[in-house]
């Protein structure tokens, strides 16, 4: 194995759980629950929207509350339909809370590389959602801790909530760090504007990046770390 690096550092969702499959589970349910059609435009609508808020929310322009507080309540207004959107963003995040899938061969990689480093989680995900999807996963017995960005009050990319993470982990050398996340715009760039290497998992992306290492699935990280 790759001995330039001691630590990795994992993003969760859609890098080692499939954070697409939980959600259109719960998005459905939602849709179900309020009598909304559960067509491809309103799930579209909804993705949409959805990214648009976290976006800004990486970038610091709404806070995690006002997230929450918007989100179902700005897609039913956009819907034409008279629900409490707070109500139904609680819902959907407990539906969120149930569900947990493994992206393929990721367990593999993970009972591999924690033999030769130790290994973290960063999200940004909620708590109650992230706890709930690792109660019960095989993924933790493989890491030495979570960081969750709602426990911490920063979020990837800010430079906080990696000062909080180099704060609790052993290695305290960035250059023996590596990130490893599919979000260019929390995951890579947070690592690059804290000096630390990275490997962004790209799937189908063909998007220019500043990463260190790009990799087409998680099990290439393996061959990163030769």
């Amino acid at each position: 194995m790759n001995k330039k690096y001691s630590t990795l550092l994992f993003d969760l969702d859609d890098t080692l759980l499939d954070f697409g499959k939980s959600e259109d589970n719960a998005i459905t349910k939602v849709f179900e629950s309020y009598n909304i059609p559960c067509t491809p435009e309103n799930k579209q609508l909804y993705s949409d929207h959805n990214k648009s808020l976290w976006k800004a929310f990486e970038r610091g322009e709404i806070t995690r509350e006002q997230l929450f507080k918007v989100r179902f309540t700005e897609l039913f207004r956009m819907m034409n339909i008279d629900a409490d959107g707070i109500k139904a963003n609680s819902e959907f995040v407990s539906y969120i809370a149930q569900d947990s899938y493994l992206i393929d061969g990721a367990l593999e990689v993970c009972e591999k590389l924690h033999r030769e480093y130790k290994m973290y989680l960063i999200t940004n995900g909620a708590v109650k959602a992230q706890r709930g999807r690792l109660k019960d996963s095989p993924l933790t017995q493989y890491f030495d801790g979570i960081f969750i960005s709602e426990e911490i009050g920063f979020v990837k990319p800010q430079r906080e909530f990696f000062d909080c993470v180099f704060s609790k982990i052993e290695e305290t050398d960035k250059s023996k760090v590596l990130v490893i996340g599919d979000s260019l715009t929390s995951d890579i760039k947070g690592a690059v504007d804290y000096g630390i290497d990275s490997c962004w998992v790209r799937w189908n992306s063909k998007a220019e990046n500043p990463a260190t290492f790009s990799i087409g699935n998680i099990t290439e990280i393996l061959s990163v770390l030769e």
